[in-house]
């Protein structure tokens, strides 16, 4: 198992590519970490956190309802990165259990900052409502009613 996550084609100078690698171990599970994945015309640009959080739209979403936008408190495109190549790793392992072949992970920091938003742009595409942009810390589709007040009442006693 080897994890990377420099951008793609970089190690093939190296010959650590997966390429290369699988010909030696066709077991290898080789997961790949970019910004922008392997394919595709960012391919070449570095990622970063923030960046991507500005690029996908969380920073959209993120701060006071009429300020400006705001970057999340901790690296959350990092951390929702991490965790879907550990699950895909895992998957890959088990998949390597049965077939006894390895396979490349392409993880993206965009990808996973999109996937993170999925139920805003359902939202927006169920509704035909346009986004409106920053909620602070309220949410789209959660409205207070007089029973979620009645609710909060009875737990601030």
């Amino acid at each position: 198992m080897l994890v990377e996550n420099y951008l793609p084609d970089s190690l093939k100078k190296y010959k650590l590519d997966y390429e290369t690698l699988s010909q030696i171990n066709p077991s290898l599970v080789y997961a790949s970490i970019t910004g922008y994945g392997q394919t595709g015309p960012y391919r070449r640009r570095a990622g970063y956190d923030v960046m991507v959080e500005a690029e996908m739209g969380l920073m959209h979403i993120t701060g006071s309802r009429d300020g400006p936008p705001v970057k999340v408190g901790v690296a959350v495109t990092d951390l929702t990165t991490g965790l879907y190549t550990s699950n895909s790793i895992m998957a890959a392992l088990l998949g390597r259990a049965r077939s006894g072949k390895g396979q490349h992970i392409d993880v993206a920091l965009s990808d996973c900052q999109v996937a993170t938003l999925a139920n805003m742009a359902s939202s927006a595409l169920i509704s035909g409502q346009p986004d409106s942009g920053r909620w602070g810390t309220a949410h789209r589709m959660q409205h207070s009613t007089s029973s979620s007040h009645a609710l909060a009442d009875h737990l601030h006693r």
